[in-house]
């Protein structure tokens, strides 16, 4: 699951590709970048409880 690395939404999506790399777009934030979070907790209480 990926999560954007500013507001930890995950509502993050691929926007290009190719020789530069993935690039991502956030919708809640607008970050736009090639940086993402990768978690394994598919639920949002496992994420806010360690958010701290």
């Amino acid at each position: 699951m990926l999560r954007c690395p500013v507001c930890k939404s995950r509502d993050i999506f691929p926007v290009t590709g190719g020789y530069i790399g993935q690039v991502y777009f956030c919708k809640d934030c607008k970050y736009r970048g090639s940086f993402v979070l990768e978690v394994n907790e598919p639920d949002d209480t496992a994420w806010e409880k360690n958010k701290g």
